[in-house]
C-alpha cells in the first residue's frame, strides 16, 4: 500500500511550547519514532499527522503521548530539562504493549523512577506484590537498582520501617 493511501491519525497536543523537547534537538527523536515505527510524522502547530499502517501509527501515537505527559508532569515540578535519549528509547519499546497502559512510577525522594521496558514492569509488579522476589538475568539490565527504588518507595510510604541490603559474595 502507497503512504499516500494509508490513513492518517493525528494526534492534538495542548501545550505546543513543549514540542520542541518533544521532538528533540533538530527533530532528532521525531526521526528516531518514525524510523522505529515505519511511520511518516508532519507537524503543523500543536498537531501530529501520523501516517503508516494503524497498528504502527497507533504505537508512534503511545509513544508521542508517554513522553508528552513525561514532559508535561516535568514542567509542573518546574524542570523542564527535555527528554535523554534512554526515555525515548524506553518509550518506543513500550508503545504496543499492554504494559504501556499500567506503567507505574516509582516515587523516591529525588525523582520517580520508570521501567524503561514490559520485563522491568514485569519485575517492578513482582516487587510490589511478594515478599520475596528473585531477579536473574545480566548485570546492567537494572535489577539492584529497580529492586531499591521500590524499597525507598515503601519506605518512604511507611510501609517498611527500615532497608536491609544484601548481595551474596560470589567468586568467579
Amino acid at each position: 500500500m502507497r503512504r499516500e493511501d494509508q490513513p492518517v491519525l493525528h494526534v492534538n497536543f495542548e501545550d505546543n511550547s513543549l514540542l520542541p523537547l518533544l521532538f528533540g534537538e533538530h527533530d532528532r527523536n521525531l526521526a528516531k519514532i518514525e524510523q522505529s515505527f515505519d511511520v511518516r510524522v508532519a507537524s503543523r502547530g500543536n498537531v501530529l499527522a501520523i501516517t503508516g499502517p494503524q497498528e504502527q501509527a497507533d504505537a508512534a501515537r503511545q509513544t508521542f503521548e508517554r513522553l508528552y505527559d513525561r514532559l508535561v508532569a516535568d514542567k509542573r515540578k518546574g524542570a523542564s530539562a527535555g527528554l535523554a535519549p534512554a526515555e525515548v528509547d524506553a518509550a518506543i519499546r513500550f508503545a504496543g504493549t499492554q504494559a504501556n497502559d499500567q506503567v507505574r512510577a516509582i516515587s523516591t525522594w529525588r525523582r520517580p523512577v520508570e521501567p524503561r521496558s514490559p520485563r522491568q514492569a514485569a519485575y517492578i509488579d513482582a516487587l510490589h506484590d511478594f515478599e520475596l522476589v528473585f531477579g536473574l538475568g545480566p548485570a546492567g539490565t537494572g535489577k539492584t537498582y529497580l529492586a531499591v527504588a521500590v524499597a525507598v518507595s515503601m519506605l518512604k510510604a511507611g510501609k517498611v520501617d527500615r532497608i536491609i541490603l544484601s548481595r551474596p559474595a560470589v567468586t568467579g
